[in-house]
């Protein structure tokens, strides 16, 4: 069974966040959310208390197929200032494991020199925290390697569906039909 861990900072949008969790649950993939914060209860960008299954500082969580960061503000700003957070990103990536980001993450991933080189989508308010850095493009979600981005909470779904593809290809047309999404 595929392994996906889902971190978890204060201000995170909670349909990035959720959206592609559901999604990845659909799909047969064992999720596990993290907690950035010293105890299990994160709050959403909209102020939705979500209780995470465990605390990013309570183990090395190298062990899984791939990590995904939501957006979301002041979310991709905390993210940003976890160290072990995007060393684990970095980590990752590096290893040939999925890395995924929507909305604002991508460009803390951007702003710690992780995705140098790397074609993304982002939302649109964050382009400049990017830079050079990557090649920005104007898609709801991009794939590149094993580094997946979606642009915002409008593609939640899109970008859900994309990692499931990427982890387990023969089980999207099942997850499709069940969520009644057609081609």
């Amino acid at each position: 069974m595929k392994k996906v861990y889902v971190l978890l900072a204060d201000g995170f949008e909670t349909i990035e966040a959720l959206a592609p969790t559901d999604i990845m649950l659909r799909a047969g993939i064992k999720v596990e959310t993290l907690s950035l914060n010293e105890g299990l209860e994160v709050a959403s960008a909209h102020n939705i208390k979500v209780k995470a299954d465990k605390l990013l500082s309570s183990e090395d969580f190298k062990d899984a197929d791939g990590i995904f960061l939501p957006g979301g503000y002041p979310g991709y700003e905390n993210l940003l200032k976890s160290d072990k957070a995007m060393n684990l990103a970095k980590y990752y990536l590096e290893s040939g494991k999925l890395l995924g980001a929507i909305c604002g993450a991508p460009s803390s991933l951007a702003r710690k020199g992780i995705i140098d080189g790397k074609n993304v989508t982002l939302h649109f308010s964050c382009y400049n925290l990017v830079g050079n850095s990557c090649t920005i493009h104007d898609k709801p979600v991009v794939v590149d390697g094993n580094l997946i981005t979606g642009s915002g909470a409008g593609y939640s779904i899109d970008l859900g569906l994309a990692l499931v593809n990427y982890l387990v290809p023969e089980k999207l047309a099942d997850v499709k039909k069940a969520m009644t999404i057609k081609d």
